[in-house]
């Protein structure tokens, strides 16, 4: 860890969109990923989705657009989704592209996942389902991919494929024991076009802890604050 510093990002505030099915009574869980934050000084909120994840993808935007977002100008956001968070936290940047400054998501399902056709009757998983074309559109959205950090893991029992949580021109990082580095390396997916290859092990949802991901957003942090003069 970097440690706490006098001056971060300026006027900049961490969102972080919990998951699906977690009440907002919970966002304790996400405190040691919001405490890479905290200790930096930067005002953090964690938000829970509006019906648990359950209403569609573009009523929980509505929603979240309005408790996220202020009428001040010169406020930047950095967004931090799990799972379905990170699915409205591609949403919103896309609709303030100059306001947010980065997004890091966790085990999000940006093409959509094979377990999302078990619960048709729930609007957030239609949603979600592979090939969904609302997952399509925010997959080319009016946004800065490089400024997009995706997050998972090849362990991922919810995200299936779990290299459905790849997103193109992104930033993607892939938790992986170290020894089939090499096999995912033959077929393609390397640390190579944005894809960046780290030890470890975790599922859906311990990701949020992973040390190696905690690490990886202190060292983009880093960069960030270096580059604070731009902004």
């Amino acid at each position: 860890m970097s440690g706490s510093i006098a001056n971060p990002l300026r006027d900049t505030t961490v969102v972080i969109l919990m998951g699906t099915f977690v009440p907002q009574k919970l966002q304790f869980v996400y405190n040691p990923l919001a405490d890479i934050f905290r200790d930096r000084g930067y005002e953090v909120k964690i938000v829970g989705l509006p019906l648990w994840g359950l209403s569609s993808l573009h009523d929980a935007v509505e929603v979240l657009d309005s408790l996220v977002f202020t009428d001040d100008p010169n406020a930047h956001y950095i967004l931090v989704g799990h799972s379905q968070g990170g699915v409205h936290a591609l949403d919103l940047a896309s609709r303030h592209p100059d306001s947010v400054l980065a997004i890091f998501n966790f085990a999000t399902p940006h093409h959509g996942t094979r377990l999302a056709s078990i619960s048709r009757w729930i609007p957030a998983t239609r949603d979600m389902k592979s090939h969904s074309l609302h997952l399509h559109n925010l997959r080319a959205l009016n946004y800065d991919h490089e400024r997009i950090h995706s997050l998972f893991t090849v362990f991922d029992e919810f995200v299936a494929p779990w290299f459905a949580s790849s997103i193109h021109g992104a930033r993607n990082v892939v938790l992986a024991p170290s020894i089939i580095h090499g096999l995912l390396g033959r077929v393609g997916f390397k640390r190579s076009q944005g894809v960046q290859l780290v030890h470890g092990y975790a599922g859906h949802l311990l990701v949020i802890w992973h040390s190696q991901f905690h690490q990886y957003i202190e060292r983009t942090l880093d960069e960030l604050e270096a580059q604070d003069t731009n902004y």
